[in-house]
């Protein structure tokens, strides 16, 4: 269905549908593979990884 304030989306979230990874989860470290819980309300892009100082990823 397209019309009018329609995107590829649906309004399922900023990811889309079940891309959307939600406030729960891992954030990984793509060096070390250190997986730290991810923090309500902080990217994972934001934050270095505990163990060797790498920005990290979500999971």
């Amino acid at each position: 269905m397209s019309g009018r304030g329609r995107r590829s989306g649906g309004g399922r979230g900023r990811m889309g549908g079940s891309k959307a990874a939600g406030p729960d989860g891992l954030c990984v470290c793509p060096n070390c593979g250190k997986e730290v819980k991810h923090q309500i309300g902080m990217p994972c892009y934001q934050q270095t990884c505990p163990k060797c100082g790498t920005k990290i990823v979500r999971k």
